[in-house]
């Protein structure tokens, strides 16, 4: 028995072997953030991989604390360039959205002070019923955070001229012809509701809910294997007592950084304590920007690469 307990651990280990990254506090970050904001970092394997990670953790309770969006109107910069035209306090700056490359627009939502500066994109198709073109929303996580000092990951969309956000109480992605879904309204989406976060920007998919692994790529039409795999990540979730956790992978730096798949990821989350988590842009945008420092390498081999949207933590003086 003693033999076969001994073996069930050893199993258990290689299989949650990510659940097991030790994370330490980061002094080189830790320098000029407040109390309510840390710092901590990893050089830990991932199961059985080279592996590197920070993770921020704010506070939403301070309420010295902002959290603001930035997008470029059209243009991209880096989070360093983004860092550097902002005044104040600032404490960190992080990259967010998927974008076109062609046109430097946000494919995702972005929502700042109340008012949406990026609409969730939307696709136009042929119907299938006939020859008219219809306008789809794809699903796609947010996540947002509110006058209450509270956050909360969502399927949320923008509807009507005046650009009004909604949330889903589930995710709604497909008619029966497998086609996203039209815009949703409360004749097809049942519980459907208003969603008025002061900042929120969107991503996907949706990795933690309750608590618990749950990853909607398929949902969300992200299901594809080689989005799935190992590479540089940016996620962000939050904790039920109100803590924002932004963790950042380092990837493609073979022997050192090999980056995360979406199902290591959220396992990550749900060990940070995240109540809900959500995926962002990955890949060459990933970089958190801490007081004027890069935190993990860049993959690409230009360093920074410029996006068209940020999320900003600030320190009211």
């Amino acid at each position: 028995m003693k033999k076969l307990l001994l073996s069930l651990t050893a199993a258990l280990v290689s299989v949650y072997g990510f659940a097991q990254v030790k994370w330490s506090p980061s002094p080189q970050y830790q320098q000029g953030l407040p109390a309510s904001v840390k710092v901590f970092t990893t050089a830990d394997s991932l199961d059985g991989k080279p592996f590197k990670a920070y993770y921020l953790e704010a506070d939403l309770k301070d309420p010295k604390l902002e959290i603001l969006t930035r997008v470029g109107n059209g243009k991209r910069y880096t989070p360093q360039q983004y860092y550097a035209q902002e005044s104040g306090n600032v404490l960190a700056v992080v990259n967010t959205t998927f974008f076109s490359f062609a046109d430097n627009s946000n494919l995702n939502l972005v929502i700042n002070d109340g008012k949406v500066l990026a609409p969730q994109a939307s696709v136009r198709r042929k119907n299938p019923k006939g020859t008219d073109t219809l306008t789809f929303y794809p699903t796609t996580g947010a996540i947002g955070f509110f006058r209450n000092r509270t956050a909360d990951v969502a399927w949320a969309y923008n509807v009507g001229k005046k650009k009004k956000t909604v949330e889903l109480a589930a995710p709604y992605d497909s008619d029966l012809n497998g086609q996203p879904a039209p815009e949703p309204s409360k004749r097809t989406v049942k519980e459907i509701k208003r969603w008025k976060p002061q900042t929120a920007v969107g991503g996907g998919p949706v990795l933690v809910q309750n608590g618990k692994v749950r990853i909607t790529a398929e949902e969300e039409m992200r299901g594809g294997a080689s989005f799935r795999g190992p590479h540089p990540r940016t996620v962000m979730g939050y904790t039920p007592d109100n803590k924002l956790i932004i963790l950042m992978v380092e990837g493609r730096n073979k022997g050192i950084a090999e980056g995360a798949s979406l199902d290591q990821l959220a396992k990550l989350m749900v060990d940070l304590g995240c109540q809900e988590a959500l995926n962002l842009d990955g890949g060459g945008s990933s970089a958190l920007y801490v007081k004027g420092k890069d935190t993990i390498k860049p993959s690409d081999k230009e360093g920074q690469r410029p996006v068209p949207a940020v999320l900003v933590l600030k320190y009211k003086e």
